[in-house]
């Protein structure tokens, strides 16, 4: 899976709304709040972004909240788990996979 970092300041409503679609997504997130923390000032300095949120992904840069692009380059399909119905993040294009849900254990197989 990506590493998916979220840039965002604790005032910001565009970066509320990002954390909560990269949580119903299922997909992980380390946030980095720009104004608390100078390190993280400064790398968002460095990869020429303005304003929150901003996204990297892997190697990408996201200035703005664009969900489609988010989600494409976040990569993945989101399974529910028939038991406990979690919701979990697979890779695309495996094949048949077998799944353990994290929450309630239940192993089932996907086809992605």
């Amino acid at each position: 899976m990506p590493q998916v970092t979220i840039y965002t300041t604790s005032t910001c409503p565009h970066c509320l709304s990002a954390k909560n679609f990269l949580r119903q997504e299922g997909i992980a997130f380390t946030e980095k709040d720009v104004s608390r923390d100078p390190g993280a000032q400064r790398e968002m300095a460095a990869m020429g972004a303005r304003g929150v949120p901003t996204f990297k992904i892997d190697e990408t840069v996201i200035v703005g909240f664009d969900r489609d692009r988010i989600k494409a380059l976040a990569g993945g399909l989101v399974v529910e788990c028939p038991r406990c119905r979690t919701r979990l993040r697979l890779p695309a294009g495996k094949g048949t996979l077998k799944v353990t849900c994290n929450s309630c254990r239940h192993t089932f197989k996907v086809k992605t």
